[in-house]
């Protein structure tokens, strides 16, 4: 769809390295090195005390310091002594018996049998545990290996190594582990340092965190620092391995390596074999004397030595596995490269089901037919943070109050009245000036109602027509509530689309009406009547007012500036035509975390999934994060 003449969009361009668009795809990252290529490793303690640090790549003394800590506790004696963290599912030896449904078979021998590195793996390591509450808890440790990532600091291992509570544990990566004392000129048993992982850059998947962990997205990425010498992880082991997402349907691959530390040697055990699908969710491969330890080990396609393609991690089903001959990976589907894509930009992982802050089923959000956000509930006014009005197809009217994380609390009914099916178009503002927030409606008659002051409290009870039934209003198709240039500070002023292409700006809507209408698009007109949302966002930190956002019926996403006072004359277009977002349902914008402006969206899509785009501005579109997934 083409905008009118003065129009004119600023080009997107997404991060290909945040996208899969093609099954068994790797995600693309821009390194050092090449497959078979990396840094020669070297002693991570010879830089001396306050140097080290990388001011081009953003590592601080503080980082240092925090690695130097790390490396003083994980001692080599340390390292050796920890046990592995998986013991409880300690695996059984010797039998050959296939867990689990399905057919019993005869073991296959792997093409290329278990064997100990004793060299070590630049990418994979030991992934070390640290209790640091004063209980007499052991040292502990998983396997765990490094991911290409912009950051050139992420690492994935098992989400069942991360139990317990994290405010009270350090974890630590060190790549490339292996036993022996150093050598002259060779490094020894910690060939490229310990990186210490960052507080609170701790990425797992809600379901795993629930009461009862979904073994379908058993895997966690950690944030590291750097190391001693002030090396970021992929500048000292080269690029890491490449997140490559696995369909259904190719389970079953050929020649995967599977690598992890058992329990009580502290080499890396690998084995090269080729995979079979588990349970239609699963992928199994049989590799001899993978017992406890190996958790969190990386499955690897076109392994060159040092690297390949990562397609799982010993995990999943019976957290990898009940016998020390077969384990197991979660699927690597959109599930992680959801949680990949939270974990390079940077954004708080989904909320945790168990917190009271899950939002339903995606069969529920079927049912969702008008959105709107605004600080209703008394918390959020409070806080500053937007809430989520969503009217069903009952006619239920509920209210989500949002946690000031991105995520929402238990939802909370407004109304349930058939009546509310007539619903056509709400939105809300600050209509009455007392900072709560005001729902407007627009009837499938032509009534126009004003909700004052609307909270978990009131409800619905304060209630003002403002326009009784007409045939003017039934051709209002969507309305937007925001700070549109009407002269003061309050969310009052009201932009509304119609059938015919006319748009129109009403500022300082009150309980008395509406005033100062202006036209912004004089009928009729071809464009306007492809507007499928609208709403007011804080997209521009620098300005005052608040600009639009436009979501079309081709696809094409845009924002505003300065609606009332350029007409439109600079617009920003966040997605092209023809983007996925024409297959949206619904879309809304609102204030849910972050710096608390306006300009996290919320969109829903078809099969009930819920999404949120927060931190999003005039020049990107928030990277996605599913609140309900189908």
């Amino acid at each position: 769809m083409r905008r009118i003449p003065w129009m004119r969009a600023t080009a997107l361009a997404l991060c290909a390295s945040l996208a899969v668009t093609a099954p068994a795809a790797a995600l693309p990252h821009e390194g050092p090195g090449s497959p078979g290529t990396g840094p020669a490793p070297a002693s991570p303690t010879t830089v001396p005390p306050g140097t080290g640090h990388d001011p081009a790549h953003g590592v601080s003394k503080e980082e240092v310091d925090k690695a130097r800590e790390a490396q003083r506790y994980w001692t080599p004696a340390r390292i050796q002594a920890a046990v592995p963290a998986d013991a409880a599912q300690s695996r059984k030896p010797g039998s050959q018996t296939r867990p689990g449904p399905g057919p019993r078979r005869k073991p296959s021998l792997a093409s290329e049998p278990s064997r100990q590195v004793p060299e070590g793996i630049a990418t994979v390591g030991v992934f070390l545990i640290r209790t640091t509450d004063g209980s007499p808890t052991p040292d502990q440790f998983c396997t765990a290996s490094a991911v290409a990532s912009p950051a050139k600091s992420l690492v994935v291992t098992a989400a069942h190594c991360l139990t317990g509570d994290h405010r009270h544990q350090d974890f630590a990566f060190v790549p490339g582990y292996r036993t022996g004392a150093s050598k002259a000129g060779q490094a020894g048993e910690s060939p490229y340092g310990i990186f210490p992982v960052q507080k609170g850059k701790i990425w797992i998947d809600a379901r795993y965190r629930a009461s009862t962990p979904d073994d379908d997205v058993d895997f966690a990425f950690l944030s590291v620092g750097p190391n001693t010498r002030g090396q970021l992880l992929e500048d000292s082991v080269g690029r890491g391995n490449e997140l490559t997402s696995v369909p259904t349907a190719k389970l079953a691959r050929k020649a995967v390596t599977l690598v992890g530390y058992p329990g009580g040697q502290k080499a890396p055990l690998q084995c090269t074999n080729d995979t079979t699908a588990f349970q239609g969710r699963f992928m199994e491969i049989k590799c001899e004397g993978f017992r406890s330890g190996v958790s969190g080990g990386p499955f690897l396609e076109d392994f060159d030595g040092r690297r390949g393609s990562l397609v799982g991690v010993i995990g999943g089903y019976k957290t990898g596995g009940l016998y020390d001959h077969t384990s197991y990976t979660s699927q690597f589907d959109e599930d992680i490269l959801r949680l990949y894509r939270q974990a390079v930009t940077g954004m708080p992982p989904d909320p945790d089901p168990g917190t009271g802050t899950s939002m339903g089923t995606a069969g529920t959000w079927t049912h969702a037919r008008v959105m709107t956000t605004g600080r209703f509930h008394t918390a959020s006014v409070r806080n500053n943070v937007s809430d989520l009005i969503v009217r069903w197809s009952d006619g239920e009217l509920s209210l989500y109050p949002g946690n000031g994380a991105y995520g929402f609390g238990k939802d909370m009914q407004l109304v349930k009245d058939p009546a509310w099916q007539q619903a056509a178009v709400i939105t809300s503002g600050d209509f009455t000036g007392d900072a709560n927030y005001d729902l407007l409606v627009r009837w499938t008659d032509g009534r126009l109602t004003l909700y004052k002051d609307v909270n978990e409290n009131t409800k619905l009870t304060h209630k003002v027509e403002l326009k009784g039934p007409n045939d003017t209003w039934t051709h209002a198709s969507t309305m937007a509530a925001g700070r549109f240039g009407g002269g003061n500070t309050r969310s009052d002023d009201l932009m509304v689309t119609w059938t015919d292409g006319e748009v129109t700006l009403y500022s300082n809507v009150d309980a008395k009406g509406l005033h100062a209408e202006k036209q912004l698009v004089t009928p009729p007109d071809t464009t306007w009547p492809h507007a499928r949302d609208v709403a007011a966002g804080d997209f521009r930190p620098e300005t005052g007012d608040q600009d639009l956002f436009v979501r079309w019926s081709d696809g094409e996403v845009t924002s505003y500036d300065n609606i009332a006072a350029e007409v439109f004359g600079r617009e920003h277009r966040l997605l092209p035509a023809k983007s996925p977002w024409r297959e949206a349902v619904l879309a809304t914008v609102g204030a849910f975390g972050g710096p608390y402006r306006q300009n996290d969206i919320v969109a829903l899509w078809p099969g009930g999934k819920l999404t949120l785009h927060p931190d999003t501005t005039s020049a990107s579109l928030g990277a996605e994060r599913a609140l309900v997934s189908p």
